[in-house]
């Protein structure tokens, strides 16, 4: 990294660590992808346990990747790993486990993963002297915004375009690209989508629909039930549809081919999706799921990570929104989403990772004239510089 971006990028961090001291040392920061925000639970790691030699820390993380290898990197790479001992690493899936702990300071990451009624007992069955949390982008749904703030308010916030104007990420390139079904997709989905818009119709209309599926679909009205869940079960069909058209493994294996110099990380929502993906682009991808053994993901990572290696490109299923840390990746496509910008940030984010003489590009693949369309306008609608095409060669 250059002098000036380092420069930057240490004055940003320290921003948000004098932000979360002056407001008691409790509350979260928001910074995209970029900003470096392990650094920053980690230097109020040192903030904590600096003067006491008997302190101890919790950093709770996501996934495996963030608890066993992203961390510890950090805290070697910053000198901090005499902290180590007083630190454990712990993943949420089992934090929220934990009864009458008590520590001098836990660190949050990807605070977010955190807040469902089931993961925040971990925040109401246990106690700390400080509380820093960090994610990306605030929550979007209305009542874990609520929750978060009452445990550790939004001290300061570094948006993409923030980080992009500190020259703490590369610049990028987004564009939103359309696909078609084939006749027989799209024979398909207007059968599901005429029954889901009539059970919409049943339930009340577009707006009333959802609230009152999700109140009748265990009615002891049979009509009520019935409706409420064929409503359900026609838009879950609808979206695997859109989901895993075969025309988008066509499109990526043109783009992978066409930035043939650059290395790709591929999101999609489905295994079978990244598994047929993996098997057309043959021995230069690699697949990483949550359904994968422990070893296998490690060995996945470590070999998209070795530039020596033909494996440029790793088709994700979710399990990557957060924690690789590949700068070298400059190429990222997007097979499969939801409407959601949380989303949407950490995703693109894993292609931003600073780099000299670096520009990102990053795809939206949709499917023309479906609910897709919807759910991309609705996550990329704060990227000014998203370009929608109709193919390739409008680039």
């Amino acid at each position: 990294m250059l002098k000036k971006e380092f420069e930057n990028k240490d004055k940003v961090q320290m921003e948000h660590i004098q932000a979360w001291i002056n407001k008691g040392m409790c509350g979260t920061s928001v910074a995209a992808t970029g900003v470096g925000k392990t650094r920053m639970g980690l230097l109020a790691i040192d903030q904590a346990l600096e003067s006491d030699p008997n302190a101890t820390a919790l950093i709770i993380v996501p996934t495996e990747n963030l608890r066993d290898n992203e961390w510890i990197d950090e805290l070697k790479k910053w000198k901090l790993s005499h902290y180590k001992k007083r630190i454990e690493f712990q993943c949420i899936q089992t934090a929220y486990k934990y009864e009458e702990y008590h520590w001098n300071i836990v660190i949050v990451d990807e605070v977010h993963t955190t807040l469902s009624p089931e993961y925040r007992k971990f925040y109401e069955n246990n106690s700390w002297d400080c509380l820093y949390c960090l994610t990306a982008t605030v929550p979007e749904n209305p009542e874990y915004k609520k929750f978060l703030k009452s445990i550790a308010p939004v001290v300061k916030k570094t948006t993409l375009d923030d980080a992009l104007d500190e020259g703490l990420i590369s610049p990028y390139k987004v564009y939103n690209l359309g696909v078609s079904f084939t006749p027989e997709e799209a024979k398909e989905y207007n059968k599901i989508d005429k029954l889901f818009i009539l059970a919409q119709n049943k339930l009340g209309g577009p707006w009333e629909a959802f609230k009152n599926a999700t109140k009748w679909r265990t009615s002891k009205d049979k009509d009520e039930s019935k409706w409420a869940n064929i409503f359900y079960i026609m838009m879950q069909k609808r979206k695997q549809l859109c989901f895993n058209v075969s025309s988008k493994i066509d499109i990526i294996e043109q783009i992978v081919n066409k930035y043939s110099n650059r290395r790709a990380l591929v999101f999609s929502e489905s295994i079978k999706f990244a598994s047929t993906l993996q098997e057309r682009l043959d021995d230069q991808c690699v697949t990483f799921h949550s359904k994968m053994k422990k070893k296998e993901r490690e060995d996945a990572l470590k070999l998209f990570g070795d530039g020596r290696t033909k494996k440029r490109v790793i088709s994700s299923v979710r399990a990557l929104n957060q924690g690789l840390n590949v700068p070298e990746c400059s190429l990222g496509i997007c097979a499969a989403g939801s409407s959601k910008a949380l989303d949407n940030v950490q995703r693109t984010g894993r292609t931003l990772r600073l780099q000299e003489n670096k520009i990102a590009i990053y795809f939206n693949l949709y499917v023309r004239g479906t609910q897709e369309v919807k759910w991309v306008r609705k996550r990329t609608k704060d990227e000014y510089n998203a370009k929608w095409i109709d193919n390739l060669n409008d680039i």
